[in-house]
């Protein structure tokens, strides 16, 4: 059994709750969390804790594994980070109905929702986030830092760099490169490349100005 602390004691710690009881090997111990409304709190019994504490008790407890779950990139970044230089190893976690090549590669920190499908030879970084229910084509690159929301369809040959985000719903045409720290809006179609930074809406997507 692994012992395990989660960072994130909001909507997407529940999330990585729900996945961990399909996994008989992993047991959530604690809570990790920098709102001080949350800290002192449990979630099914279980403590939330500020930094200090939830090393403290890591220490004293053995926990050797961790997941940092926040939706914002650069927050559950920092956090992957922090955790990850405390010298915990990053757990990956995929939901038993997901569908995923063999010849499909990811990293750590890397979470899989529910009746996501990832085909053959695409590759996934670190601390990614893919919702419920999506498509990932053949021969994706998907960077570091990265959150697709549900229902999301990425044709083949996408590469999606460090830090984007992806809302529920949106569709990526075949071979379109996603600059770092972009973001698709809802339900957006985006048929050409997105330059780093800009913020897609619509369909099809076009930068907001």
């Amino acid at each position: 059994m692994k012992n395990v602390l989660v960072y994130g004691a909001g909507e997407f710690g529940t999330l990585i709750s729900n996945i961990i009881s399909y996994h008989s090997d992993l047991n959530i111990v604690a809570y990790g969390d920098d709102n001080n409304n949350k800290i002192g709190q449990f979630i099914d019994k279980i403590p939330i804790f500020g930094d200090e504490d939830l090393l403290k008790f890591a220490e004293e407890n053995e926990v050797k594994y961790a997941i940092s779950s926040i939706g914002n990139n650069k927050i559950r970044a920092e956090k992957y980070s922090f955790l990850k230089n405390k010298g915990f190893l990053m757990l990956s976690l995929v939901h038993p109905q997901a569908l995923i090549d063999t010849k499909v590669s990811y990293g750590d920190n890397v979470i899989i929702e529910m009746g996501t499908a990832i085909h053959t030879n695409s590759r996934i970084g670190n601390d990614v986030f893919l919702g419920g229910d999506s498509l990932i084509g053949h021969h994706n690159k998907i960077g570091n830092h990265v959150l697709v929301g549900g229902n999301v369809s990425f044709g083949g040959s996408v590469i999606v760099e460090d830090y984007v985000s992806i809302g529920v719903g949106a569709s990526i045409k075949p071979g379109v490169r996603l600059g770092e720290g972009s973001v698709v809006g809802v339900g957006a179609a985006v048929v050409k490349d997105v330059n780093p930074g800009d913020v897609v809406v619509g369909v099809p997507a076009k930068p907001i100005k």
